[in-house]
């Protein structure tokens, strides 16, 4: 009789009471029979509250105790609970499956030899939980379903929410959540029946989780949580550590932080009693009070927002749609900082909560109206700006507009831009106007070029004339000699300079034609400097040649062009006695030819004008050469226009080094 009271205690999930009943037996001079029943039932009660390792060590004592007796049946029923232990603990990567399953299929023989129906479908139903445990879920349903016809068979019905609850899991778990559900609905309503208060709990949680999984969280909030009381009761430690964790993560899931802190606090503290310190349950602990730490720091910068808003000089609107259908635009206003009612001209009460349209009248209101209506549409920002708008009768001024949909409405930033504006137009116009005055300039330099070139021609020839009619002057008078040397080098000089003239207005019309193929730059410079031998010689100066034989590609005449201005200056501009040296050298892919001379250097005022038309430096040709000032730029537009570059190195008193470089071409 205290038997049998004691296994409904056990099976209604009054813990105490059943030790109450069963520990005093233990210490009496009762039957073998009396004493493994009540010893397997204490372990039953321990597993059914979670308590593994004392149930674990009771049911191998009690399988000690029936070897001993030399009772094979109830050995048996010892290992079922050694089994059970090991599917409520186990892993599938640590062998506890395995083992339950062994040890099931051990005994499930001799429980059908006993007769044992009971015993068989519960033996059946744990080889269930071991195949699902190991992977092979197509067994396990197929032996939960074999489970379940047994107990219907014999008239377990108040067992049957176990099959089913596990058909119901091995469904959701190989993700066919449609067919799991059918099964835990059964499950729940034969918990239900059976009163049974641990199997209601279970069945509810597992149901529950299927119910999250699909998207249903508030009903599976509500079954988990008509089960904390059953728990809180009954002592049920390990479901109520897992069920105040899920509750927890919904509660944070909705920000109800306290709420999620305080559930898994609990969850904490039922696992504490079955030796589950959790890390990842202390790791949510600490994110949950960070963040309830992060609301409360929210909340004070919720605070400072408001006042920036406040202070803002830019006018905040939020607006909302109206109960019925927005009609032409007509939004309702929610939020105005006091900026915006001053834009208004308003009270910020007064008209909190009306139609937009009530308040400001204007014909302006539709270029900002219409827009918003599209961002209310498509949800896409949009920024107006710049955009004229009348807030208040005959006051139009420039703002800047940002359009964003928020969750329930509209929100407008509007900022007055009138001042960058004013300045802007004030900028277009100078802008314009200075475009006026250089196309004139560009009008005047055109046509100073085209007067230029045709001055140029039509000095060339008579120029040349005087210096062909020099030839034929008798010479025989020494003053008369001397006085046609000078008309002869005037007249070279003049021509130079016309040539120079004509050379850069075709280079700047693009009337320069080049014709690009190899070019022996080491031939050209050999051949320059034999065309110099006579000025060299009057200076007493020699040209020295070196560097490896280099071909570019580039255009023959522009080259030979290049080469000669670069060494008459040199020329020019150095004393006599002195050398000038001429290299040649490959960087890359390009081939380098240096000019450098002895001669007085370029000062830093003076290397800025170089390569500038008609510049003027402060160094003068050392003996009264003449210089038109076209040179040096002829030879950069001329470098530049085949694909190179130029440049000049010198140091005031130590010579000058001139250098360009063009595309280089291997020398096969």
């Amino acid at each position: 009789m205290v038997l049998e009271l004691a296994s409904l205690l056990c099976w209604r999930g009054h813990s105490r009471q059943t030790f109450d009943l069963l520990n005093p037996l233990l210490s009496l001079d009762l039957p073998l029979s009396i004493h493994f029943e009540a010893r397997q039932l204490i372990a039953d009660n321990y597993f059914r509250h979670d308590q593994y390792d004392i149930a674990n060590r009771t049911y191998r004592e009690n399988y000690q105790f029936a070897l001993g007796a030399g009772d094979d049946y109830r050995a048996a029923r010892a290992r079922d609970g050694i089994a059970w232990v090991l599917i409520d603990v186990g892993h599938f990567t640590t062998g506890e499956f395995v083992e339950a399953e062994q040890i099931f299929t051990d005994n499930l023989h001799l429980h059908r030899n006993e007769g044992m129906w009971f015993a068989e479908a519960m033996g059946v139903y744990g080889l269930s939980r071991a195949a699902a445990g190991i992977g092979e879920y197509a067994r396990a349903i197929e032996l939960a379903n074999a489970s379940i016809e047994l107990l219907e068979k014999k008239g377990g019905h108040h067992l049957i929410q176990l099959p089913l609850l596990q058909l119901a899991n091995v469904y959701r778990d190989r993700g066919s959540f449609d067919s799991a559900r059918p099964f835990y609905e059964s499950a729940v309503n034969a918990a239900d029946m059976s009163q049974d208060p641990y199997l209601q709990v279970l069945t509810s949680y597992h149901f529950g989780c299927l119910l999250l999984f699909v998207g249903e969280g508030e009903e599976a909030r509500a079954m988990w949580r008509n089960s904390l009381p059953w728990i809180a009761e009954l002592e049920f430690p390990r479901l109520g550590s897992e069920t105040c964790g899920r509750l927890a993560r919904i509660a944070a899931e909705q920000n109800d932080f306290e709420e999620a802190y305080c559930l898994q606090m609990k969850s904490q503290e039922y696992g504490n009693r079955v030796g589950v310190i959790s890390p990842i349950l202390q790791n949510q602990q600490m994110l949950l009070r960070t963040a309830m730490d992060r609301a409360h720091q929210l909340e004070g910068e919720l605070t400072y927002l408001n006042a920036g808003i406040e202070a803002s000089e830019d006018g905040i609107f939020v607006l909302g749609p109206p109960e019925t259908e927005i009609v032409d635009g007509d939004f309702v206003i929610r939020f105005i900082n006091d900026a915006a009612a001053r834009m208004l001209g308003s009270n910020r009460a007064s008209i909190t909560n009306i139609l937009l349209g009530t308040v400001w009248q204007s014909p302006t209101s539709r270029d900002l109206i219409e827009p918003t209506l599209g961002v209310y549409r498509t949800g896409e920002r949009r920024t107006l700006d710049p955009i004229c708008l009348e807030w208040t009768k005959e006051n139009p001024r420039w703002y800047s507009v940002k359009i964003a949909k928020i969750s329930d409405g509209i929100a407008w930033t509007v900022s007055d831009v009138t001042e960058r504006e004013t300045m802007r137009q004030q900028i277009v116009a100078q802008r314009d106007s200075l475009g006026l005055a250089n196309l004139r300039l560009t009008a005047l330099d055109r046509e100073k070029s085209e007067m230029l070139g045709i001055a140029a021609h039509d000095l060339r020839s008579p120029i040349g004339n005087i210096r062909s009619l020099c030839d034929l002057i008798p010479t025989d008078d020494p003053h008369v000699a001397e006085l046609t040397s000078m008309i002869q080098v005037s007249s070279d000089s003049l021509l130079n300079l016309i040539e120079d003239l004509l050379d850069v207005e075709r280079i700047e019309q693009g009337q320069f034609e080049l014709e690009f193929g190899p070019v022996d730059v080491s031939c050209l410079l050999t051949q320059t400097i034999g065309w110099f031998s006579a000025e060299t010689a009057q200076k007493r100066m020699e040209i020295r040649q070196s560097g490896p034989r280099l071909v570019v590609r580039a255009d023959e005449g522009a080259v030979q062009r290049i080469i000669q201005n670069l060494i008459s200056n040199a020329i020019k501009f150095s004393c006599a006695d002195t050398e000038i040296s001429v290299s040649t050298s490959v960087k890359g892919e390009m081939g380098r030819i240096e000019i450098r001379d002895q001669g007085p250097g370029i000062s830093e005022n003076d290397h800025r004008k170089l390569f500038v038309k008609f510049a003027r430096l402060s160094a003068r040709p050392t003996a009264g050469e003449s210089s038109t000032g076209l040179g040096l730029s002829i030879v950069k537009r001329l470098a530049e226009a085949m694909g190179g570059r130029v440049g000049c190195l010198s140091i005031l008193g130590e010579g000058s080094t001139f250098w360009f470089e063009l595309p280089w071409i291997a020398d096969d």
